[in-house]
C-alpha cells in the first residue's frame, strides 16, 4: 500500500479582485489560534486597537467597525488605494501578533487564514457595524456596549 499525498485544502478566498474593489465592505474574523484568550488582558485588547488605529490610518484602510473580543477579532472595512483586505489583514495580524511579542507573549499568535463576509447590497454599514460592537453583551462581557473599551469605529462617530 502506498501512502497517498495529504488531501489539499479547499480555497475559500473569492477572486483576489473582490479584496481590492473600491466601495466594498467586508466584515472579516480573526480567531486566536486554540482560541486561547489572550485578549482578555486589558494591555494586550488596548495593544490591539492601538495598532488597528495606526495601521489603518498609514494605509488609507476605512475602519467603518471593530471589536476586539477575548479570542478573536472583528473589523468591517474596505480597500484602499493601496491595501487591499486580505493585504491589510495580513498585515494586521503581523503587527499585533510582534506586539503582544512586546508584552511578552510568545509563540504564534493566529490561526491561519480569516473568515470574512462581503456586505450584500441589501446589507447596511450601519446595521452590520452595532451588530459587531455588540458582541460582547452578548457575550455578557458587558451589559451596554458603551462599557467595552476595545471596539468602536474609526469611520463613525459612534
Amino acid at each position: 500500500m502506498t501512502d497517498a499525498p495529504p488531501p489539499r485544502r479547499k480555497r475559500i478566498r473569492l477572486s483576489p479582485q473582490v479584496y481590492g474593489e473600491m466601495g466594498a465592505i467586508c466584515s472579516v474574523t480573526i480567531a486566536v489560534r486554540d482560541r486561547r484568550p489572550v485578549y482578555a488582558e486589558v494591555r494586550a485588547a488596548a495593544s490591539a486597537v492601538d495598532v488597528l488605529r495606526i495601521h489603518a490610518l498609514r494605509t488609507g484602510v476605512p475602519i467603518y467597525g471593530y471589536c476586539v473580543m477575548p479570542d478573536h477579532v472583528h473589523i468591517v472595512l474596505g480597500p484602499s488605494v493601496s491595501h487591499d483586505i486580505v493585504t491589510f489583514v495580513g498585515q494586521f495580524k503581523n503587527l499585533a501578533q510582534r506586539a503582544l511579542w512586546n508584552l511578552g507573549l510568545r509563540g504564534r499568535l493566529w490561526q491561519i487564514g480569516f473568515y470574512d463576509h462581503f456586505l450584500r447590497a441589501d446589507e447596511q454599514v450601519e446595521r452590520v457595524v452595532p451588530y459587531v460592537l455588540d458582541n460582547p453583551v452578548r457575550a455578557g462581557l458587558v451589559t451596554s456596549r458603551g462599557d467595552y473599551r476595545f471596539a468602536g469605529s474609526f469611520v463613525f462617530d459612534l
